[in-house]
């Protein structure tokens, strides 16, 4: 039972950190690039990039606090097998991020670019970011179904 309490405020930790720093990094980026456009009068370039540098950024960092936690939600005595599931488990969940965020990323950096460019209403960013989503949740769907990923009551079983 205590094992269960460690796991479960680490694991709320590790929640709200991840999406502080996340979070956080965005934006930081897209300040810093509303400074630098008024500074440069460069537009929206800056903005834009740094926004999705930011985002990158903070991918990365939830990717190296979850590796992180991993080491540390094995036990002492748990043997090869189990940190490696830990870890293909780990794996697992980053490569749904990655399916559920980038695609919305780039519908947004397309819709922004088009914006610039073309000078294309706002909404057509809107509804880009939109496709990029729905695109990474099939992303996802397709991941889970190809694992033979079940979800039963409050648990997870591979089939």
């Amino acid at each position: 039972m205590k094992r269960l309490g460690q796991i479960i405020a680490l694991s709320t930790e590790l929640g709200i950190t991840m999406g502080l720093a996340s979070a956080g990094l965005v934006i930081v980026g897209l300040l810093a690039g509303r400074s630098l456009d008024e500074l440069l009068g460069t537009g929206r370039v800056a903005t834009i990039g740094l926004t999705i540098l930011g985002a990158v950024a903070g991918q990365l960092v939830i990717y190296r606090l979850a590796v992180q936690s991993a080491r540390r939600f094995s036990a002492p005595g748990a043997d090869a097998a189990n940190r490696a599931k830990t870890l293909s488990r780990l794996g697992l969940a980053l490569r749904a991020l990655a399916l559920l965020t980038l695609p919305a990323l780039i519908g947004l950096a397309l819709g922004l670019a088009l914006r610039v460019a073309l000078g294309v209403q706002a909404i057509w960013a809107l509804l880009f970011t939109l496709g990029g989503f729905l695109l990474g949740v099939a992303g996802v769907l397709h991941l889970v179904r190809t694992r033979g990923i079940r979800f039963e009551g409050s648990h997870v079983e591979k089939t």
